[in-house]
């Protein structure tokens, strides 16, 4: 058997393993995939915000530039940003690849969603 002194470093070794080994993980246990994961975008100083439209109707209208898009543990990248009939982009855009997700400035109409969101956008 080994002495005590090595058992106790060994069990040391262990415990400090293990509190390691739960600090690394916590993050991604505690982030899960409950849907609380939210993209943001980047465009012309504003930051928007990923927000469902589900079936409400929704027209883009043309390019407006680029932004940058992030979130939900994707790397920034570059997105083509688009107008939405009826709405300055100042308060709301889309993107080509995004059909049911309406991007909306950070502060406008919060929480809503679907056809809420869009009468409320619309002033």
């Amino acid at each position: 058997m080994w002495p005590p002194g090595r058992r106790l470093r060994i069990a040391g070794g262990s415990i400090v393993a293990v509190v390691v080994f739960a600090a690394l993980v916590a993050p991604v246990v505690l982030r899960g995939n409950g849907g609380s994961c939210s993209e943001t975008l980047l465009y012309e100083g504003r930051t928007y915000t990923a927000r469902d439209v589900g079936g409400a109707p929704v027209v883009q209208a043309i390019a407006v530039g680029v932004g940058v898009l992030s979130g939900c543990g994707a790397r920034p990248q570059n997105a083509d940003v688009r107008s939405i009939v009826g709405l300055r982009p100042a308060l709301a855009v889309g993107l080509p690849t995004e059909t049911t997700t309406l991007f909306v400035a950070r502060g406008w109409c919060p929480s809503l969603t679907g056809a809420s969101l869009l009468r409320c956008l619309h002033g």
